[in-house]
């Protein structure tokens, strides 16, 4: 007799091992595009839902408890960074748990930062949080392995299988797991078929941007999967053509599937919803650039650009800058650059950590978007500035462009110069900002979130439906 449809368990699944870990905060970078397609699983109900249980080395679907801490993060029920203190210290140790069951360093940093007052992530009494939540996390740790350990002897004697998910099944596969050494045998001891999302070649293709041991990984996860091989799914036409081109000069794998090109398109944060002013920026003209602090992004850059700038014109005409991101290798660069500009102080904002709604803000209240970066798979800063109205001067590189639509002001990277002249100019005759805003309203594609994530989703649904043989093509002969 044919199961009723709501107990027909799907053949499209989730990893959501990454944004389990991240837990319920604001999402940045590659936890912003899992959480997407997290969101758009949930809201159609067009795939269902597995964790990487590390500590098993096993996939499994998500018990209860973890599907309702994961409806509580990527549906947005945690309490926002204006709720009382009280109500967002219990959302942080809301489903405590799930989070150590599935915990890495994130945990105790997020934990910590809300037992110290959501002050800040450093100092001492943050350190001594987190080194007590780490105690507590290993204690949950070691209890639990012996609690794993039990019940895959009781398996093994009981004779049950460890396949659990239908024929032809497919996951895609979180970024946070995918290095992983047990992944191979945790995919194929629960039936599945593992995709992909690949968002840039950065680490094999510039080593020298990232360490030895990040770019040691990546480079044995990408040919893993090519030669595996496994579908893989570019989050833009660059990213798609850097990978067949490693793959012909450098790797070799006769790799049988068409690369699916889903492109990241718009911001991946509603540009319809509320916002929320930033503390000290209301009345004050400013440019943004939002990324990571990393070195290839050129942070520093924009800092010695806009010292050159403050001395070379009318200051009043000067907006302020505002760099928005999660502090990283580059933070020591750009504080350097800063200590040698005095006529900077207070025109230089760093933010870490605002809110959805205050980065909404920041982007429709800007009077130029920038974004230097050397090497990008997308540049999901490019499409936040553009989905929200603001012109932005970015690199060039080919991802920002295809981001861009080939509409924006395009300088070499790192090209000192080229920015300086460029900026000076748009600062001067704000009119020439005036028109990229009025081209950015006129002929921009703003996409949507739902347009990436369907893609994916409708990706994976293809390969469960059809079989994996539904996105195979001819062997090509790539020249």
């Amino acid at each position: 007799m044919e199961q009723p449809l709501s107990e027909i368990e799907p053949k499209a699944w989730v990893d959501v091992t990454g944004v389990i870990r991240w837990g319920a905060q604001p999402p940045t970078g590659i936890q912003r595009v899992e959480t997407t397609v997290c969101r758009q699983a949930f809201e159609t109900s067009t795939a269902g839902f597995v964790i990487f249980d590390v500590l098993a080395r096993r996939y499994r679907r998500l018990t209860q408890r973890e599907m309702a801490f994961l409806a509580y993060i990527v549906l947005g029920k945690w309490p926002a960074d204006t709720a009382a203190r009280g109500e967002r210290l219990k959302g942080a140790f809301a489903y405590l748990d799930v989070q150590f069951s599935h915990q890495d360093n994130e945990t105790a940093r997020r934990l910590a930062y809300a037992a110290t007052g959501f002050r800040r992530r450093s100092g001492g009494l943050y350190t001594v949080a987190k080194l007590v939540l780490r105690l507590f996390q290993w204690l949950f740790v070691v209890l639990r392995s012996l609690m794993l350990g039990a019940s895959a002897v009781a398996r093994r004697i009981s004779g049950r299988p460890q396949r659990w998910a239908p024929e032809g099944s497919v996951v895609l596969v979180s970024h946070e797991v995918s290095r992983n050494r047990s992944i191979t045998d945790g995919l194929d001891q629960a039936g599945l078929h593992g995709v992909n999302i690949v968002h840039d070649l950065i680490p094999v293709l510039q080593p020298e941007l990232v360490s030895k041991r990040f770019s040691a990984g990546m480079d044995t996860f990408l040919r893993r999967i090519l030669k595996a091989p496994e579908p893989i799914i570019a989050v833009s036409r660059s990213t798609r053509d850097d990978l067949i081109m490693w793959n012909r000069d450098d790797v070799g794998a006769a790799y049988p599937f068409e690369i699916k090109v889903c492109p990241l398109g718009s911001a991946l944060v509603s540009t319809q919803r509320d916002n929320e002013p930033i503390p000290g920026l209301e009345g004050r003209p400013f440019s943004v650039f939002c990324s990571t602090f990393d070195i290839r992004k050129n942070h520093h850059l924009l800092v010695a650009v806009w010292a050159w700038l403050a001395r070379n014109m009318d200051i009043a005409r000067l907006p302020d800058l505002v760099l928005i991101g999660r502090r990283g290798n580059a933070s020591g660069l750009v504080e350097a650059e800063l200590a040698k500009a005095p006529e900077l102080a207070g025109r230089v904002h760093i933010l870490s950590g605002i809110s959805d709604k205050q980065l909404r803000w920041g982007y429709q209240n800007a009077v130029l978007g920038l974004f230097p970066s050397s090497a990008e798979g997308w540049g999901l800063g490019v499409s936040e500035c553009l989905a929200s109205g603001l012109p932005v001067v970015h690199a060039d590189v080919p991802s920002l462009k295809e981001a861009a639509q080939d509409l924006m002001p395009v300088l070499p990277a790192g090209d000192f110069d080229a920015w300086s002249t460029t900026l000076k100019d748009l600062f001067e005759h704000p009119e020439k900002i005036e028109a990229l805003r009025s081209r950015v309203a006129e002929t921009y594609d703003r996409g949507s979130p739902a347009g990436f994530a369907g893609c994916v989703i409708s990706y994976l649904n293809l390969l469960a439906d059809k079989g994996l043989g539904a996105a195979r093509v001819q062997k090509q002969q790539i020249a």
